[in-house]
C-alpha cells in the first residue's frame, strides 16, 4: 500500500504542479501531514517546495472548499483538490454566491472513505506504530507484531454513510470514479430520537448541548457557515448572549441548524471538528430527512443548478400550516 500512495501522491502532485508553477493558479488548496501519521491536514501551496508537502491517504477527511471564502479575497485563481463533500460544498457556495466558478480550478479525487484514529487505537488495544493498507483492508503495526481488520469497519461515521463519495463538479478528475454508494444507517440515530417523547428528546439534547464550550469549531469548518457576518458576533441587535448557560446553547446550535436546511451537504466536518463530542450530525440530519419527506429526495451541492427547496415555490408545496 505504500507504494501505491506514492504513486497517488506523485499522479496528483503531477497534475497539479504544471498550473501552479505555470501561473495558471495562484494558490493550490490540498493536505499535507501534521505533526502526526495520523492527522493530514490543510496545505496552501505556492510553490515547488510546497508541493513537495502534498499529501493524498486516509486522513485526508478536512473539507479544502470551506477555505476558499478567506482566500479567494487575496488570489485571482486558486486550484482545490476535491473530495465528493468538498465539490458538493463548493457547489453550495457557489450557488450562495460566495465564490465564482472561473475563479477556481477543481482536481477531482473519488474518495475511498476517511479512516477514524479512534477507531485504529480500539481495535489495535494499545500502542499503534501506523498502518498499511492493502486490497480493502487494514494492517495494524502494534508492538506485538500486526493485526488485519476491514478498511470499512474503521472509517469515520460520516464515510461510513456516505453515498457520493466522487465529485460532484470538477474539472479534471485525476483517478477512476466509484460511484453513488448506498446509505442505509444515514437516518438510523434521527428515526430513534423520533420515536421518543418531546421531554425525552428534551432531556437527550440538553445533555448533549450542556458540553458545548461555544468555541465555534463547528461554524468554523462549515461549508454553509459563509455569512460575512455570524448572528453570534452581532452587537446591535445582539443575538446572542456570552454567559455560560443551557439555553444559549441551545439558542447558538438550533440557530445554526435552521440555517442550513436544505443547505448542508451531510459532509460532517462540524461534528468530527467538535472537540467535546457534540453528535451535531443528527440535528443536521433531522433537517435533512424532514427536507425530503416534505419536498422530495433532495442532496444539498450535488447540482449547483438545482436550486434549494427553501429558496423556490411551487404550488403544490406542503402548506400544513395553513387552514383547511
Amino acid at each position: 500500500m505504500a507504494e501505491r500512495n506514492i504513486e497517488s501522491v506523485n499522479k496528483v502532485r503531477e497534475a497539479v504542479s504544471q498550473d501552479l508553477l505555470g501561473g495558471r493558479i495562484d494558490l493550490l488548496l490540498g493536505w499535507e501531514k501534521g505533526h502526526y501519521w495520523w492527522q493530514s491536514r490543510p496545505l496552501f501551496a505556492r510553490s515547488e517546495e510546497d508541493l513537495e508537502k502534498l499529501a493524498w491517504d486516509s486522513f485526508c477527511a478536512v473539507n479544502l472548499s470551506r477555505y476558499l471564502l478567506e482566500e479567494l479575497k487575496d488570489h485571482d485563481k486558486i486550484g482545490v483538490l476535491v473530495k465528493g463533500c468538498d465539490a458538493r460544498a463548493f457547489n453550495r457556495l457557489l450557488q450562495d454566491n460566495m465564490v465564482k466558478r472561473d475563479q477556481v480550478i477543481l482536481y477531482g479525487l473519488p474518495c475511498p472513505g476517511m479512516l477514524d484514529y479512534n477507531r485504529l487505537i480500539e481495535k489495535a488495544g494499545g500502542a499503534l506504530l501506523g498502518i498499511t493498507e492493502e486490497n480493502g483492508r487494514v494492517i495494524l503495526n502494534i508492538e506485538s507484531g500486526e493485526q488485519e481488520a476491514q478498511r470499512d469497519d474503521l472509517l469515520l461515521d460520516k464515510c461510513k454513510d456516505c453515498r457520493y463519495p466522487d465529485p460532484a463538479v470538477y474539472d479534471q478528475l485525476l483517478f477512476s470514479p466509484q460511484g453513488e454508494k448506498e446509505g442505509p444507517e444515514r437516518f438510523k440515530t434521527v428515526e430513534e430520537l423520533e420515536e421518543m417523547s418531546a421531554e425525552e428528546r428534551f432531556g437527550y439534547w440538553e445533555k448533549e448541548l450542556s458540553r458545548c464550550l461555544r468555541c465555534y469549531a463547528c461554524r468554523q469548518a462549515c461549508p454553509f457557515c459563509s455569512c460575512r457576518e455570524c448572528f453570534v458576533e452581532q452587537e446591535n441587535p445582539r443575538w446572542q448572549g456570552r454567559a455560560y448557560q443551557p439555553s444559549e446553547n441551545f439558542m447558538f446550535h438550533l440557530v445554526r441548524a435552521y440555517h442550513g436546511t436544505g443547505r448542508c451537504i451531510d459532509c460532517g466536518e462540524c461534528e468530527r471538528s467538535c472537540p467535546v463530542d457534540i453528535p451535531l450530525q443528527e440535528l443536521n440530519r433531522k433537517l435533512i430527512k424532514d427536507i425530503n419527506e416534505l419536498y422530495g429526495d433532495y442532496e444539498a451541492g450535488l447540482d449547483a443548478e438545482q436550486e434549494p427547496p427553501l429558496l423556490t415555490y411551487r404550488p403544490d408545496d406542503p402548506a400544513a400550516f395553513s387552514e383547511k
